[in-house]
């Protein structure tokens, strides 16, 4: 059955790995019993971001050059559900949406849906190729036959042939890997510093484990995109029984910053808003959480963003993962999601370049979850946020993105968060007894 003029709904598997993304190409037909002559065989290029949209081409295959045709549709997460409608996390999809075929005339378009499925692999604790399904004419789903194996792309893949089955020589994906001039770091870049401050309540009962997880993936990442770039980096900590206000300030005070240096702060741990007007949360530098909350043991974020900010850096991250309501509440246990195997393609050093050297001051201060919210994480990932934060920076310096800006990354990860966090229970704020889907929206502000 030819599906030109139908609705695609590409529904394809994501899940959240660390900083990884994940490229794949298949071909897949399907056949309608009632006509077999009416068969079209097609090809498909996909990208899979770790914040859970992507991006996909369909090209037509052994079709008269008047009837090819190229689709493009961007991809978003999803999961199945059971009969009682609960999240069913041995199935996951990406659905298809804002689909356009690609041509002198590149319009919008319909299509009916079609839909790549995964399983959980308990074995491996990956999810792997399980079918491929669309609609027929009369709405029923049809079984769509995978034409050989899904194959994972690697750097030795990208080749020119590849790229410009589904993209044309104009496009980001094709400048990043063959187009760009940008292949080595200026000698004045590596002469700046990273400076990164991870702070992280490791010993607390509850999320401890957490936190401790944020803490060794922030200092792994940065360390990862400093080497990238060619730049030192230090990093310094504040973990279990040491945490206090007065090392915080210690800590805070010992770092120096020349003019083109970067400072990173990164808080995981308790929080908690009073009723005022600051809508950024109090950090809780209690170690001990059986004694009551004095001046001397917590700190407003924007406290320790002024200190930050009024230092020389050129760019400085400051970034809280914890709740921001009141005392009691503490943060919720998300769901641990297997991830696919990442594809070995690398980053655009260019993209990273835009970001962590440009030469304009930039100071963003970002958290977890807006006034009245809490936040979520478990122990394998990390926090719900912090982990967004992170894959918003890996999608945006991949190869498919250029001109990127900081107020890309901290709009996706706002919106990503939301959209994962819903997938974990909370309580309400005008109930706390009574949970539904959790509502947490990140609140950052950039100067």
């Amino acid at each position: 059955m030819k599906i030109r003029g139908l609705f695609i709904a590409c529904c394809l598997f994501l899940a959240f790995t660390t900083y990884a993304q994940s490229y794949f190409e298949m071909q897949f037909y399907f056949a309608d019993k009632s006509n077999p002559s009416d068969m079209q065989r097609y090809k498909a290029f996909y990208l899979l971001n770790d914040d859970g949209t992507g991006l996909m081409r369909i090209a037509t295959m052994d079709s008269k050059p008047e009837d090819s045709f190229i689709l493009d549709c961007e991809l978003a997460q999803g999961f199945a559900r059971d009969k009682n409608n609960m999240v069913d996390y041995s199935k996951m999809y990406y659905t298809g949406k804002n689909f356009i075929v690609l041509g002198e005339d590149t319009l919008s378009t319909e299509f009916y849906p079609i839909s790549f499925w995964f399983k959980y692999n308990t074995q491996f604790d990956r999810y792997d190729p399980w079918g491929v399904m669309t609609k027929d004419n009369e709405g029923k789903t049809l079984q769509g036959v995978i034409d050989g194996e899904i194959r994972l792309l690697e750097d030795k893949d990208m080749t020119p042939e590849l790229i410009l089955t589904y993209f044309t020589k104009e496009e980001d994906i094709y400048k990043n890997l063959f187009a760009t001039n940008i292949r080595t770091v200026p000698a004045e870049i590596k002469a700046s510093r990273m400076f990164l401050l991870t702070v992280a309540d490791t010993e607390d009962g509850t999320i401890g484990p957490d936190c401790d997880t944020d803490r060794k993936k922030q200092q792994d990442y940065f360390k990862k995109i400093a080497d990238k770039l060619g730049i030192q980096i230090s990093i310094s900590e504040l973990v279990g029984k040491d945490l206090s206000k007065a090392n915080l300030l210690k800590k805070i005070n010992e770092i120096q910053p020349a003019k083109n240096d970067i400072v990173i702060f990164q808080y995981s741990g308790h929080g908690y808003s009073k009723e005022d007007n600051r809508q950024y949360p109090y950090l809780d530098l209690r170690y001990d959480k059986d004694i009551p909350v004095r001046l001397e043991d917590e700190i407003n974020m924007e406290e320790v963003y002024s200190m930050i900010t009024n230092k020389a850096g050129r760019l400085n991250l400051v970034i809280s993962d914890c709740c921001n309501w009141h005392l009691n509440v503490t943060s919720i246990q998300s769901a641990n999601i297997a991830s696919p195997r990442p594809s070995s393609v690398g980053l655009s050093l260019e993209n990273m370049q835009s970001l962590f050297m440009n030469p304009n001051r930039t100071s963003i201060m970002i958290t977890a979850a807006a006034k009245g919210q809490v936040s979520a994480g478990n122990a394998n990932t990390g926090g719900i946020f912090t982990t967004q934060f992170r894959e918003s920076l890996q999608k945006f310096m991949g190869i498919n993105y250029q001109n990127i800006t900081w107020d890309q990354i901290t709009q996706n990860a706002t919106t990503q968060t939301a959209t994962v966090a819903g997938l974990s229970f909370c309580p309400k704020p005008e109930n706390p007894n009574e949970y539904s889907n959790c509502k947490q929206t990140p609140v950052f502000r950039m100067n």
